[in-house]
C-alpha cells in the first residue's frame, strides 16, 4: 500500500485505476488495519476525516463490526425472508446486487456514508451509469429502503452508527399506475391466454386473471385449495397483507387447475430452482410471448392485475367491491383506478369472464 501525507492514511489502486484507502492505527497496543472508501466516492480529505471518526469510535467504547456490508445484507435478508414474501426477497437482492453490492458491499457499516449513497442515488436518477439508464424515482426508493433496512438491522445488532438511509432524498412522485384498455385489445389478450399451448403456464395467467399478484401465484400450494367450498386462501406472508386472503375459485380457474392436474399437496407450480416453484423469470418469459402474440408490447405483467381494477371500475362497481377481488386492506389503494369513467353495474370478475371468455 502507498503512504499518503496524512499519517496511518494508505491507499492502493484497483483494477480501475481509482484509489482505495485503508486506515492504520494501534489502539491498546493492538494494531487495526480498515478500509474506509474509494473513489470517486471518497477523497483523500474524506479519508483522513473517516479514519479520525473510526478511531474515535474505538476509543469511546461503540462497538465497530468487522464484518462487511454484503455479510451483513446476507444475514438481514436471511432474518427477514420468513416473514416476507418470495418478491421481497427477490427484488432486494436484485437491487441491492445490481446497485449497491460492488460499491459499498466489500466496507464496514462504519466507513459508509450518507454522500456515498446519496450519489449512487443521483446517478441512477440522471443516468450515469454504464449503460446511460434513468431509473424511476419508485427504483430509487427501492435502494433507499434497502439501505435503511439493512442499516436499522446492523443498528439492532449492537453496532452504534447512525441509519444514513434516513438522510437519503428522493424527489417526489406519483406512484400510482393509471391503466387503460380497449375492450378490442382486452379480448385478443384473454384469447391469447386461453389459448396458450403450454398448460401449466396457461392456468398461471388464468389465474393472474383473477387479480392475484405473479409470486402470490407462484407460490400458490394445493393445500391452500378447498374445491368443496369452491375457495382458495392466500396466506397473509404471500399475500403482503395483515392477514391471509381468501378468494372464490370459478369455473374457468377450476378447469384450468384440473387440465394442469391436481394433487393433493406442494406447489401448484413447480419450478426446478432451489424455491421449488416457479420463478419471475420463468413467468417473464412466457409473458413476454404472450405479450407478442396478443400486440401488447408495452403492457406489464404486473398490468393484467391493473386490468382487474380498470373493468371493475368500468363496469360501475364500488372500491371495496373491487378490492375485495385483489385484496386491497383499503380503499386507498384502490382509488387509483377511480379517475376512470363507470359503465353499466356488473359482476367484477363474472361481468369481465362473460365478456371475453367463450362459454
Amino acid at each position: 500500500m502507498i503512504a499518503t501525507k496524512h499519517e496511518g492514511l494508505y491507499y492502493r489502486k484497483n483494477k480501475r485505476g481509482r484509489k482505495v484507502f485503508y486506515a492504520r492505527f494501534k489502539i491498546a497496543k493492538k494494531a487495526y488495519l480498515r478500509k474506509l472508501g474509494e473513489e470517486p466516492q471518497m477523497n483523500t480529505h474524506q479519508a483522513n476525516l473517516a479514519r479520525a471518526e473510526l478511531i474515535g469510535s474505538f476509543k469511546s467504547g461503540k462497538v465497530v463490526s468487522d464484518k462487511s456490508i454484503s455479510k451483513f445484507f446476507g444475514e438481514y435478508v436471511e432474518y427477514r425472508r420468513a416473514s416476507l414474501s418470495e418478491s421481497w426477497y427477490y427484488n432486494i437482492t436484485k437491487n441491492y446486487n445490481k446497485h449497491l453490492k460492488d460499491k459499498i458491499g466489500n466496507k464496514t457499516p462504519e466507513s459508509v456514508t450518507s454522500l456515498e449513497i446519496q450519489k449512487i442515488i443521483n446517478d441512477m436518477l440522471e443516468g450515469k451509469n454504464e449503460n446511460g439508464r434513468k431509473y424511476k424515482p419508485s427504483t430509487v426508493k427501492q435502494v433507499k429502503d434497502c439501505i435503511s433496512g439493512l442499516y436499522m438491522y446492523i443498528i439492532k445488532h449492537g453496532v452504534e452508527v447512525h441509519n444514513i438511509g434516513r438522510d437519503l432524498q428522493i424527489p417526489a412522485f406519483d406512484n400510482k399506475v393509471y391503466f387503460t384498455i380497449s375492450d378490442v385489445k382486452a379480448q385478443v389478450l384473454f384469447d391469447t391466454i386461453l389459448e396458450y399451448d403450454h398448460i401449466m403456464w396457461r392456468a398461471y395467467f388464468i389465474w393472474l386473471l383473477h387479480g392475484r399478484r405473479k409470486m402470490e401465484v407462484a407460490q400458490m400450494r394445493w393445500e391452500w385449495i378447498d374445491f368443496d367450498t369452491m375457495t382458495y386462501r392466500v396466506p397473509a406472508i404471500v399475500a403482503k397483507t395483515s392477514k391471509d386472503v381468501i378468494a372464490p375459485i370459478t369455473k374457468l380457474l377450476q378447469d384450468a387447475l384440473e387440465n394442469h392436474g391436481v394433487k393433493s399437496m406442494g406447489y401448484i407450480f413447480e419450478g426446478k430452482g432451489e424455491t421449488g416453484h416457479i420463478t419471475s423469470t420463468g413467468a417473464d418469459f412466457h409473458w413476454r410471448n404472450i405479450r407478442a402474440f396478443a400486440g401488447l408490447p408495452s403492457m406489464r405483467l404486473h398490468d393484467i392485475r391493473h386490468l382487474i381494477g380498470f373493468m371493475g371500475v368500468n363496469s360501475g362497481y364500488s372500491l371495496e367491491m373491487i378490492g375485495s377481488v385483489l385484496g386491497h386492506s383499503s380503499t386507498a389503494t384502490t382509488k387509483r383506478y377511480s379517475n376512470m369513467k363507470s359503465d353499466s353495474a356488473r359482476e367484477v370478475l363474472g361481468n369481465m369472464f362473460d365478456r371475453f371468455v367463450p362459454s
